[in-house]
């Protein structure tokens, strides 16, 4: 009896095999629309590993398809949409060496410049955008090369240069598809200037001068109202010992002191580079968040 259920079990488990086999066989011998069809729904839907699969089936079946190119394209962007950024460069990279001379190499090209920029490598992405220049001198994505040196301009730290390429794009392409893209940069630099950047000279100067004036500076108040205690509990321990004439509480509260004042001028440097590292990486993420992908 357990012979025969184990027989069935065994056949069981035969089937499904041979099904399972049969349902692989008959997607790897699918179409070349069939599989490139199948690699554009996947990325539609936002399921960027199976369009990556897709496409690469797509390669190895048909290594020499008109739709070569493209699944390499589409590869590149499925990494870049799923936050694959150096996978995406290679990808496009690869794409623009292949099929110079291509409407897929050119966007290759522009696109490997547009993930440098989306992940924060301004003179990488300009390098690129300068051969697209000299490669493509009438190339269909000038106009996303423009808007992009605005970004660029912002992630370097250019902002009166950000605020001129804007206008050099309005000048070049009035009423742009990227218009949008340009108005929501320029509104995040003037929110940006609303708020005057912190001073590194002035943040030690006070600092110096009034324990604790750093961290006021830069909004820290419990951090600068405590420093500024500590160092006057200092003090008056260190007059204290003087008053007693008591040697040792002079010079252990004066150890103590020094070391806490000197704390006090680094900790104020420190405080202005977080305060303004923290606003800049605000800045880049609102522009960036308002960038439209071309794809």
């Amino acid at each position: 009896m357990q012979q025969i259920e184990d027989g069935k079990e065994r056949v069981k488990k035969t089937v499904i095999a041979a099904l399972l086999a049969l349902a692989a066989w008959d997607g790897a011998m699918a179409g070349e629309k069939e599989v490139r069809d199948m690699a554009l729904w996947f990325y539609s839907r936002g399921d960027y590993h199976a369009a990556i699969t897709e496409a690469m089936r797509y390669q190895c079946l048909y290594p020499s398809g008109p739709w070569l190119g493209n699944s390499a394209l589409l590869m590149g962007k499925a990494y870049y949409r799923g936050n694959n950024y150096r996978a995406a460069l290679e990808t496009f990279a690869g794409c623009h060496r292949s099929f110079q001379g291509t409407a897929e190499g050119e966007e290759a090209l522009y696109l490997a410049g547009f993930v440098q920029l989306m992940k924060g490598s301004p003179p990488e992405a300009l390098s690129l955008h300068d051969l697209y220049r000299a490669t493509y001198r009438k190339g269909a994505f000038l106009e996303e090369l423009d808007r992009d040196a605005c970004v660029a301009a912002v992630f370097a730290g250019d902002r009166a240069g950000a605020l001129k390429c804007a206008g050099m794009y309005r000048e070049r392409h009035p009423g742009g598809k990227f218009s949008g893209d340009v108005d929501r940069l320029e509104k995040a630099l003037l929110e940006d200037s609303v708020a005057p950047r912190r001073h590194l000279w002035l943040s030690v100067m006070g600092s110096a001068l009034f324990p604790g004036f750093g961290h006021l500076y830069t909004g820290n108040y419990a951090t600068g109202f405590l420093t500024l205690f500590t160092n006057a509990l200092c003090i008056f321990m260190i007059y204290n010992g003087y008053r007693l004439h008591d040697t040792y509480q002079m010079a252990f509260f004066g150890i103590a002191e020094g070391i806490l004042y000197g704390y006090n001028l680094l900790s104020a440097a420190r405080a202005v580079n977080e305060y303004n590292g923290k606003r800049d990486r605000d800045l880049f993420r609102r522009v960036q968040l308002g960038i439209t992908a071309s794809f």
